[in-house]
C-alpha cells in the first residue's frame, strides 16, 4: 500500500512538472505579451516597462523560475497565499479567478460523469441481457463523433427545433412569492447531455461486451438453475466480477472529462474555466493563460491520481 502511495505520488509529481515546463515554453512561444497587451502604436518606453514588470527582459530560464515563484506560499519574508500573478483583463490574482470559476467546471464535469456512469453501465447490463441492434449501432454512432459535433446537433434538435431546453448560460430567477433566487438547473441540460454521452456511450460497450461473457459462464448458469432473479444476478454476480476492469475504464475517462468541459463550457456559454481560458486567450492575457494553463494541469493530475487509486482498490490483484 504504501510503496503504491509513492510511486502513485512520485508520477503525479512528475506529470505535473513536465506539463508545467511545456505550458510555460508553449506560453512563452506564443509571441511578447508587452507587444500584443499594449498594440502596433505603442511606444518604446512602454513596452521596456511592461516587459520589466513582467520579468520578460530577463533570461528565459530565470523567467521560468519566476513562474515556479508564484506558486510558492512564502515570500518576501511572509507568508500568504499564491497568487500565480495578476490578470491584466480582471485586476486580480489568477488563483482568485481560478477558485471562483472552479465550482461551475466541477458541477458540470460532475453530473456528466454521473449521467454516464448510470447510463453507460445501466445500459450495458441491460443490452447484455436483452440486445438490440439499434441501441448497439446509435452507442457506436455516438462514440464516433466528436463532442463539438454532438453539441451542434443537440443545439439545433432539442434547443431550436423542439426548444426543450436553453442552450447557452448560467441564470439565476427570483421568485416573487418566497423572495428567494432560483438555480434554473434547465441550462445544465444541454452541458451536460454533450460532456455525457461519448463515456457513456463507451462504457456501453464496454459493460455490454464483458457482462455478454460472464452470463454465458458455468456459475450465472448454476445461480440460474437455482431461481435466483435475473436483477440479482446482473447487479450482484455480473457487476461485481465487471467492477475492477469498470473501475479502471472510469479512471481513464475521470480526468479527461474535466477537462473536455473546457470546450463545452465555450459552445454552451457556461462560466467555468473553460470559458475563462477562452477569454484569456481572445485578450492576449498572458499571466491568466498561464496560470489558469498551470492549474487545471494540476486538476488534471489530482483526478487522473484519484481514478489510479480507485483501480487501485477495486482490484485485489494490484495490492500485492
Amino acid at each position: 500500500m504504501v510503496r503504491f502511495l509513492l510511486r502513485l505520488s512520485a508520477q503525479a509529481l512528475l506529470l505535473f512538472f513536465f506539463s508545467f515546463t511545456l505550458l510555460f515554453l508553449l506560453v512563452r512561444g506564443l509571441g511578447d505579451p508587452a507587444q500584443m497587451l499594449l498594440g502596433q502604436r505603442s511606444d518604446q518606453a512602454s513596452l521596456e516597462a511592461i516587459r520589466a514588470s513582467l520579468h520578460l527582459d530577463q533570461p528565459l530560464w530565470r523567467q521560468y523560475l519566476y513562474a515556479w515563484q508564484d506558486w510558492f506560499p512564502y515570500r518576501e519574508g511572509q507568508w500568504r497565499w499564491p497568487t500565480l500573478g495578476i490578470s491584466y483583463q480582471f485586476g486580480q490574482p489568477v488563483a482568485h479567478l481560478f477558485w471562483e470559476r472552479l465550482p461551475a467546471t466541477l458541477l458540470l464535469g460532475g453530473l456528466a460523469f454521473g449521467v454516464a456512469v448510470l447510463i453507460g453501465v445501466g445500459g450495458g447490463l441491460w443490452q447484455a441481457y436483452r440486445p438490440s441492434a439499434w441501441i448497439h449501432a446509435l452507442s457506436l454512432l455516438v462514440l464516433s463523433l466528436p463532442s463539438y459535433v454532438l453539441g451542434l446537433l443537440l443545439i439545433i434538435l432539442l434547443a431550436l427545433k423542439l426548444r426543450w431546453f436553453p442552450f447557452a448560460g448560467y441564470v439565476y430567477a427570483y421568485d416573487p412569492l418566497s423572495e428567494k433566487v432560483l438555480w434554473q438547473g434547465k441550462y445544465l441540460v444541454l452541458p451536460v447531455l454533450v460532456l455525457a454521452l461519448r463515456p457513456a456511450a463507451y462504457f456501453f460497450q464496454l459493460t455490454a461486451a464483458q457482462a455478454r461473457q460472464i452470463l454465458a459462464s458455468d456459475y450465472v448458469r448454476a445461480a440460474r438453475a437455482r431461481g435466483k432473479p435475473s436483477w440479482a444476478i446482473l447487479t450482484q454476480d455480473v457487476l461485481r466480477v465487471l467492477l475492477p476492469s469498470l473501475a479502471t475504464a472510469l479512471s481513464q475517462w475521470l480526468a479527461g472529462l474535466f477537462t473536455g468541459a473546457f470546450f463545452v463550457e465555450e459552445l454552451f456559454d457556461w462560466p467555468g474555466l473553460g470559458k475563462l481560458l477562452f477569454l484569456a486567450l481572445s485578450t492576449s492575457d498572458f499571466p491568466l493563460i498561464l496560470g489558469l494553463a498551470q492549474l487545471s494541469a494540476l486538476l488534471f493530475v489530482g483526478l487522473h491520481t484519484i481514478g489510479d487509486l480507485l483501480a487501485w482498490w477495486s482490484d485485489p490483484r494490484l495490492h500485492t
